[in-house]
């Protein structure tokens, strides 16, 4: 099921096809959230869906999934992945953005999930706790948020920096190739990564096309980013450095964080 009324466009939306080839790919987090969504039970939430890479094994395990997204072309995908695969009585579908959530049919949710950083594609404080705000909202009172986001660290922000990087190739279903290069600006008074992605197509027969699109994302250290769960109603939280939920420190990855709205009795205040 897919509600799309409204055709919004996206930077994303001009490069949904080589975006879905490229994160279909990536399968490091999938584990995490089957264990997480067995733990909480349905219905289940994610914000920023895109083109189906969590929601679908959600969905394949029997789990009864909402996804939301802004850009229509998106959704759109993943719609049809959905219907291939044959999931569309578990599979729910919704243009809206983020800060949207608490509206979102379905819930309240067991659990809530903002993935592979999702929450940074907010460009402002304001808006980023809008969304937890939001999400908080739509969790049942004994459910979970679960998030991940970049590490900022010093060197993975310099790294960031240091011109054209190419991030990977995939296998084109159609033939051929696709590589993806991408260039960063960081503005570190606003906590902001201005980004170009460009995606090249190299068909069988030596043509080459290009997509290409304008991000911006906005980076949290983890002191503000438990603030502003505080802020949201979120009582009780634990940061993880990696999918396997390693102990948190300054030089982890990624930043991975589990939030309750109710204080759990097992856990001491």
């Amino acid at each position: 099921m897919s509600d799309s009324s409204s055709k919004d466009v996206t930077p994303y939306d001009a490069i949904v096809d080589a975006y879905d080839i490229e994160h279909l790919t990536f399968v490091d987090d999938i584990e995490l959230y089957l264990n997480l969504a067995t733990a909480a039970g349905d219905p289940i939430l994610e914000l920023g869906c895109g083109t189906g890479r969590v929601l679908l094994p959600l969905a394949e395990a029997g789990f009864q999934v909402v996804g939301i997204d802004a850009s229509t072309a998106m959704l759109d995908r993943a719609a049809r992945h959905v219907e291939e695969r044959g999931l569309g009585d578990r599979v729910t579908l919704v243009h809206a953005d983020m800060r949207a959530a608490a509206g979102v049919p379905g819930g309240p949710f067991g659990l809530v999930i903002l993935g592979l950083n999702s929450l940074l594609h907010l460009p402002s404080q304001c808006d980023q706790g809008q969304v937890l705000d939001a999400a908080r909202l739509a969790l049942d009172p004994r459910g979970q948020l679960v998030l991940d986001v970049l590490n900022p660290t010093a060197e993975a922000l310099r790294e960031l920096g240091r011109g054209v990087h190419h991030e990977g190739s995939w296998t084109h279903p159609a033939g051929g190739t696709i590589d993806k290069m991408s260039a960063t600006r960081q503005i570190a008074s606003e906590q902001i990564l201005e980004s170009t992605v460009w995606y090249d197509h190299l068909r069988t027969d030596g043509t080459i096309s290009r997509t290409r699109a304008s991000l911006i994302e906005r980076y949290l250290y983890v002191s503000e980013l438990t603030l502003l769960l505080k802020r949201a109603g979120f009582v009780e939280w634990q940061c993880y450095g990696s999918y396997d939920l390693d102990p948190y420190d300054d030089y982890s990855d990624r930043l991975l964080v589990k939030a309750e709205v109710t204080r759990s009795l097992h856990r001491a205040p």
